[in-house]
C-alpha cells in the first residue's frame, strides 16, 4: 500500500468523526488568525505612542485589552481543538485496535501461521502508538501552524506584495527539500518498525521459551543475539532521526537566507518612505509568525509520515483474509450425534510443500473412541485439526452424521467439539475463570462439578484463594499436572460431543497420569474421541487404532488384533513399549 493509498484509506476511516474534526478546523483558524492581533497591536503602540510627540495613551490600553482578549482567544480555541481532534483520533485508533484484534482472531490458521508473534505485538503496540502521537499532537498544531502561516503571508502580501513575493524564490527549493527528504522519511520508518517488529518477536520467543534458554545454558547467546538485533534497530532509528531532524536545519538555513534579505529590503522600503516604524514592525512580527510554522512543519510532516507507515502495516493485518464465511445453505445441526467420515481427503499447508494426507479414508462412529498412531510427521495432527475446520482439505470431504462439514455453520461445529491439547493452555485469571472458559454461562456450582469430575477440585480448594486463584501467565503457578486438569476440567464443562485428545498424560508423573486417567474415564464415554497416542494405556483404551503412516492410513483394527497382524503398528509397538508381537502384551 502506497503512501497516498494509505492517507486515502485514513480519510475514509475518519468519516464517522468529521464533524468534530471540521469543529476542530474551525477552532484551529481562529488560534492561527488570532495571532495576526500581536503584530498589529505592535504597530499601533509604536506608531501612536512611541514614535509620536502625543502619545495616545487611550489607544495603548485598547490596543493591549484587545491583545490580551486575543490571547485567551487563542488559548481557548487550541485548548478546544486539541481536544476534539485527540477525541476523533483516540476514538479511530481505539476502534483500529479492537478491528485489529478480532481480525487476529478470524484469521484461518494458515495465514496466522506464517506470522511471528512478536510482529504482530509489534503492530498492536510501536505501529499504532505512532498514530496515537500523531493524532494527539502533530495533526492539532500542523492545523494552527498551517493557518497561521497562510494568514500571516496573506497580510504581509497585502501590506507590501512587492517585498514579500520575493520569497517565492526559495518556495521551489524548499518544495524539492521537503518532499525528497519525506520519501527518505518515510522508507527509513519502515525499516525502522521492522527492526523493532524484529526485536518483539525476539524478546517474545525468548519469554516463552525461557526453560529452554536456561537449561541449554544459552543466556548469553541470547544477549549476543539481541544485542544484534537491537544494534540493527538502533542505527535504522537514528538513520530515521538524521533524516527528520536535517530537514529543518536545511529549511531553516534557506528561510534564514530570505529573512535576512526580507529585512535589508524592508529597511530601504522604510528609507525611501514607503513603510512606516511600526508597519516595518508588524511586518517583521509576520515575518516571524511565518517562519516558526514552517520550522516547526518539517518535524510535524516528519511525525505524521510515521503514523502514516504505522497506519500502512496497521491496514496491511486488517486486509488479511478472515475465515471464509459460511456457506449461504449452511445448516446448525440440532442434535450432534458424532459419526464422522475422511472421504478421499488430501490436504497440503503449502503447495510447494507436498501433500501431508494422501487420499486419506476413516470413519468413525458416534461415540467411538479412536486412537490415531504412527511415526512422527505422519499426519496425525494434520487430521484432528480438519475437524474443527482449523484447516480446508484440498481435496475430498469430511462429514459429521453425514453432513458435509462445509454445510455446518463453523460456529455450530465447533461449539459441538472441545479440545484437551498436550501442553495445555491457561488463561491469565483465577482458575474460575480458566475452567469457565469452556462454557462461558455455568454457573460456579457447576464449574466446581466440572473440577471435580477432573480430579482438580481437591487441589484447587487447597489453595489460600480457593477457585479464584490467580494461575499465572499461560499457567505457570500451577504444575503441569494440576494445568492439565483444569484443561479437562474445561472440556467437561463444555459437554462436547467430539472430543479431541492430544495424549494428556505423556508428560506428567505417575500420580498426575493416574489422577488425569480417571479423569479421562469420566470424560470419555459416550463421546467420539479423537486421541493422539502416545501411551500404551491411551491406546488400549481406544475402540479403534488408527495406524497413519505418510498420510493414509495403512492399519486399522483394535491393539490386539493389530498386534497379531504382526505389521508396522506391531513393530513400531515393540520398538516403543519394548513388547513383542504377542497379542497378550
Amino acid at each position: 500500500m502506497t503512501r497516498s493509498q494509505t492517507l486515502r484509506r485514513l480519510g475514509t476511516e475518519a468519516k464517522p468523526y468529521l464533524p468534530r474534526l471540521i469543529a476542530a478546523t474551525l477552532l484551529g483558524t481562529m488560534a492561527g488568525l488570532s495571532s495576526l492581533v500581536a503584530p498589529w497591536g505592535f504597530r499601533e503602540i509604536i506608531n501612536r505612542v512611541l514614535v509620536t510627540s502625543r502619545p495616545d495613551m487611550q489607544a495603548l490600553y485598547s490596543v493591549l485589552l484587545f491583545v490580551l482578549l486575543a490571547m485567551v482567544i487563542n488559548s481557548v480555541a487550541t485548548y478546544g481543538q486539541v481536544y476534539l481532534t485527540a477525541y476523533s483520533g483516540q476514538n479511530l485508533i481505539a476502534k483500529l485496535r479492537v478491528r485489529l484484534f478480532g481480525r487476529l482472531l478470524s484469521l484461518p490458521l494458515s495465514e496466522f501461521d506464517k506470522w511471528r508473534p512478536g510482529e504482530l505485538i509489534s503492530r498492536f503496540s510501536t505501529d499504532l502508538q505512532l498514530m496515537t502521537d500523531a493524532v494527539s499532537t502533530s495533526l492539532p498544531q500542523l492545523i494552527t501552524n498551517t493557518v497561521t502561516f497562510i494568514s500571516s503571508f496573506a497580510v504581509m502580501v497585502y501590506m507590501d506584495w512587492l517585498l514579500t513575493l520575493s520569497l517565492l524564490i526559495v518556495a521551489p527549493i524548499v518544495s524539492f527539500a521537503v518532499s525528497n527528504f519525506q520519501k527518505l522519511i518515510s522508507q527509513s520508518a519502515t525499516r525502522a518498525q521492522e527492526r523493532i517488529a524484529d526485536l518483539s518477536a525476539s524478546l517474545t520467543e525468548v519469554l516463552q521459551g525461557q526453560r529452554i534458554v536456561k537449561s541449554f545454558g544459552r543466556e548469553e547467546y541470547e544477549v549476543t543475539r539481541f544485542r544484534s538485533l537491537n544494534a540493527d534497530y538502533f542505527g535504522t532509528y537514528m538513520k530515521m532521526t538524521q533524516f527528520i531532524n536535517t530537514q529543518p536545519l536545511v529549511l531553516s538555513l534557506l528561510m534564514g537566507s530570505a529573512i535576512v534579505a526580507i529585512i535589508w529590503l524592508s529597511v530601504r522600503e522604510v528609507v525611501v518612505g514607503r513603510l512606516d516604524t511600526g508597519r516595518i514592525f508588524q511586518y517583521w512580527l509576520l515575518l516571524v509568525n511565518l517562519v516558526n510554522p514552517m520550522n516547526r512543519f518539517a518535524a510535524f510532516v516528519g511525525e505524521l509520515s510515521k503514523a502514516a507507515v504505522g497506519a500502512g502495516r496497521v491496514f496491511e493485518i486488517l486486509d488479511l483474509s478472515s475465515e471464509p464465511p459460511d456457506e449461504p445453505d449452511a445448516i446448525a445441526l440440532d442434535q450432534v450425534e458424532g459419526t464422522l467420515a475422511f472421504e478421499h481427503v488430501s490436504f497440503a499447508y503449502e503447495a510447494s510443500e507436498g501433500a501431508v494426507l494422501n487420499d486419506f479414508h476413516a470413519r468413525i462412529d458416534a461415540g467411538e473412541v479412536v486412537a490415531l498412531v504412527g511415526p512422527s510427521g505422519a499426519g496425525k495432527t494434520t487430521i484432528v485439526n480438519l475437524v474443527p475446520r482449523f484447516y480446508e482439505p484440498q481435496s475430498g470431504r469430511i462429514t459429521l452424521d453425514g453432513v458435509s462439514l462445509r454445510q455446518i455453520r463453523r460456529k455450530n461445529l465447533r461449539d459441538a467439539i472441545a479440545i484437551v491439547p498436550q501442553e495445555p493452555l491457561l488463561f491469565r485469571g483465577t482458575i474460575l475463570e480458566n475452567i469457565r472458559y469452556g462454557r462461558l454461562g455455568a454457573t460456579d456450582e457447576e464449574v466446581r462439578h466440572a473440577a471435580s469430575e477432573a480430579n482438580a477440585d481437591e487441589f484447587v480448594r487447597a489453595f489460600p484463594d480457593g477457585y479464584e486463584t490467580q494461575v499465572g501467565e499461560r499457567g505457570t503457578r500451577l504444575s503441569g499436572g494440576q494445568r492439565q486438569r483444569i484443561s479437562i476440567a474445561r472440556a467437561i464443562l463444555r459437554d462436547p460431543r467430539i472430543l479431541i485428545l492430544d495424549e494428556a498424560t505423556s508428560a506428567l508423573d505417575s500420580h498426575s497420569e493416574a489422577l488425569i486417567e480417571e479423569a479421562l474415564d469420566r470424560l470419555l464415554p459416550g463421546r467420539t474421541t479423537l486421541i493422539i497416542a502416545h501411551r500404551l494405556s491411551t491406546i488400549r483404551r481406544a475402540h479403534k487404532i488408527l495406524y497413519i503412516e505418510a498420510g493414509a492410513v495403512r492399519e486399522m483394527g483394535t491393539h490386539e488384533s493389530l498386534l497379531t497382524l504382526g505389521g508396522a503398528y506391531a513393530r513400531l509397538h515393540a520398538s516403543q513399549f519394548g513388547a513383542t508381537l504377542n497379542p497378550s502384551s
